[in-house]
């Protein structure tokens, strides 16, 4: 999917953030594909880049290191459930939807990378989609 094509399935869907937040910059994508070695999917980073447009439900983790929404950071997220009994290494946390549970990437797929779904509570891992695309697609659906 195009960056219009993400960006016009969540205007149908979401509210515009009110503020004017940064998108991450190239040295922030840097960095983080840098520390799980990973290459990002294309539709993963317009998403993350949107999110400074659009208000979601729930915690899409950050990647900017400028002015956010006030969530905490992919690497925050990851480093902090690293120290947790039951994270796996290889999980890439995108987005919280609380308790412990998040929507991931796997490093180890990257850049053909599924979407899974960690649920903390049962310390299981459940694939949710072959692809970010797919997942995108799903959200209507999700969010509705």
């Amino acid at each position: 999917m195009t960056r219009d094509e993400i960006s016009n399935l969540l205007d149908a869907i979401l509210d515009k953030n009110p503020e004017n937040l940064d998108t991450p910059s190239a040295s922030d994508w840097e960095y983080i594909e840098k520390k799980f070695g990973c290459q990002f999917p294309l539709e993963f980073k317009f998403f993350i880049e949107l999110m400074s447009v659009y208000s979601f439900p729930g915690d899409i983790l950050n990647v900017s290191t400028g002015k956010t929404n006030g969530n905490d950071t992919i690497k925050l997220t990851y480093d902090y459930e690293m120290k947790q009994e039951g994270w796996k290494e290889k999980l890439i946390p995108f987005y919280s939807i609380g308790n412990g549970d998040y929507f991931c990437l796997l490093s180890n797929e990257c850049p053909n990378t599924g979407v899974y779904y960690y649920s903390h509570e049962e310390a299981n891992i459940d694939k949710e989609a072959d692809d970010f695309e797919e997942w995108l697609k799903q959200l209507p659906d999700f969010l509705s």
